[in-house]
């Protein structure tokens, strides 16, 4: 019943919001649910590490033949994430978005997307992950183009228009496994496919049509363009909401299809993560370094990140799995607040083109750190949480013989340093080039709130690097042990 309650409790405040209402009502209402929902992710998460898996079967039917939902180690740590995230982008929106945009559904949609990426995350069939996958599109088009201009209805086309072109691939490549298999069922088609003696040929087009359904939704290489053009269009607690969630769900979904379906063809899937990992981080970085549009070089900043990801998945290794597991969570953290902070200087100065913007670490100190803390910790500088995740990544890289990409991985690094360093400049602490008057005055504490309580997680992920990275090999164990997996989802006695 516990899985149950991260579907039921955003669906729940969805319902509710429906009726007269005041706007306070709603905003409180959303931070007291995205609490709640953090609560729940703190008590799965206590129960795995204690017991292990957790199923929860839709009307009693049994698994493969009804819908189930499972919890790992991966799954609970993804779950708790979100819950964080949920929580501070409840609290910085009540300031940061225009009250027009909250009267007319922000709140119902936030709560849309926190379902779809909840639901992603315990999803145990194919097909009930494609379903969490459009809940989260529909929720996420809204957000994109609601009360936008032409800029921003051009950045929503381009994304829906990619995400529906991965929907459809993901339908085909489902459907088609199916076809062949009469089930979509994750467990199951792991057993029969580990069963198989020889892979039959005809798996190939789902399993590349699904691969590329995954690829394009964590934004990896060559299928990110969308995200560029569309990321930096909508407001900016928006954009941090995606770019906290939506790439990751892909990413997860990634090793877990990995995990579960691609590691028995892995001669060859291992060395295509290589070079996908590899060139989105590559090309996310160095384009970065040539934007001066400060959500801009974030974005391009999330497709060189989730390449660490699935770099570390090609080296196929327990060590790089933890790693990897690691990073993706710090990423989700400390990506989300450095936009929130992104948010707070669009507010005030009304503009994120760096050239037009300076000083405001005389002018605001407290935000000055809100930005230092998570830039330096995508930048991989200790104690904090990137260099835990990179250093695990790296280091299992070199220990696996892939010395070429770890360096690569390493020099990545070095360009984000640089990224981060030139916002820093150029935001900061340079003189301020021409006079602006804030965009709006005052109104910014809760905004302050949300960005220090990530700001907080991302400094404790990094103190607590030790045992948090060995939950994150326990998970790595459990998802190199698929037959665990499968055997808890379908039971022993199997089907």
């Amino acid at each position: 019943m516990i899985l149950s309650g991260f579907i039921i409790l955003p669906l729940l405040y969805i319902v509710v919001s429906f009726f007269p209402l005041g706007l306070r009502a709603r905003q409180w209402g959303a931070v007291a649910m995205t609490v709640m929902n953090l609560l729940l992710a703190v008590g799965l998460i206590a129960h795995i590490a204690s017991t292990g898996m957790v199923k929860s079967e839709m009307g009693s039917w049994q698994a493969p033949y009804g819908i189930v939902m499972v919890a790992d180690r991966l799954s609970a740590l993804l779950l708790l994430i979100t819950a964080l995230l949920g929580t501070a982008l409840s609290v910085y929106a009540i300031q940061s978005m225009d009250t027009e945009r909250q009267e007319k559904g922000f709140y119902q949609f936030f709560a849309g997307i926190l379902m779809g990426v909840n639901g992603s995350f315990i999803a145990g069939d194919l097909f009930n992950l494609y379903v969490w996958f459009e809940v989260m599109l529909m929720s996420s088009f809204i957000l994109m183009s609601h009360g936008g201009g032409k800029v921003q209805l051009g950045g929503s086309i381009k994304y829906l228009i990619l995400n529906l072109i991965s929907s459809f691939f993901f339908v085909a490549g489902i459907g088609l496994l199916y076809g062949q298999t009469g089930t979509l069922n994750l467990a199951h088609l792991s057993r029969i496919i580990a069963e198989a003696a020889v892979l039959p040929s005809s798996f190939n087009a789902p399993l590349v049509l699904i691969a590329i359904a995954f690829a394009i939704k964590g934004a990896l290489f060559p299928f990110f363009f969308w995200l560029p053009a569309s990321y930096h269009t909508p407001p900016p607690a928006v954009t941090a909401l995606f770019a906290g969630l939506l790439t990751k769900v892909g990413i997860y979904s990634l090793i877990r299809f990995h995990t579960l379906i691609l590691r028995y063809d892995d001669a060859i899937w291992n060395d295509v993560m290589l070079w996908i990992g590899g060139l989105s981080m590559v090309i996310g970085v160095f384009t970065a370094t040539s934007q001066y549009d400060f959500r801009k070089i974030l974005s391009f900043h999330i497709i060189s990140q989730v390449g660490y990801v699935v770099l570390a998945l090609g080296f196929s290794t327990r060590a790089a799995m933890a790693g990897a597991i690691f990073f993706l969570g710090h990423n989700m953290i400390a990506k989300t607040g450095v936009f929130l902070v992104a948010g707070w200087v669009k507010k005030r100065k009304g503009t994120l083109d760096l050239r037009r913007l300076g000083e405001l670490f005389s002018r605001n100190k407290w935000w000055s750190v809100m930005f230092l803390i998570p830039a330096f910790s995508l930048a991989g500088i200790p104690p904090l949480s990137g260099f835990v995740g990179k250093y695990a990544i790296i280091k299992s890289g070199i220990d696996a013989h892939h010395t070429t990409a770890a360096l690569i991985a390493l020099f990545v690094g070095v360009f984000t340093l640089f990224s981060m360093l030139k916002i820093w400049i150029e935001v900061f602490w340079k003189p301020m080039p021409t006079a602006i008057e804030p965009a709006i005055k005052g109104g910014e504490g809760l905004m302050l709130t949300g960005a220090a309580l990530l700001a907080l997680a991302t400094i404790g992920m990094g103190v607590a690097g030790a045992p948090i990275l060995d939950y994150c090999t326990e998970a790595a164990n459990d998802l190199f042990n698929p037959n665990g997996y499968v055997e808890f989802v379908l039971g022993r006695g199997g089907v």
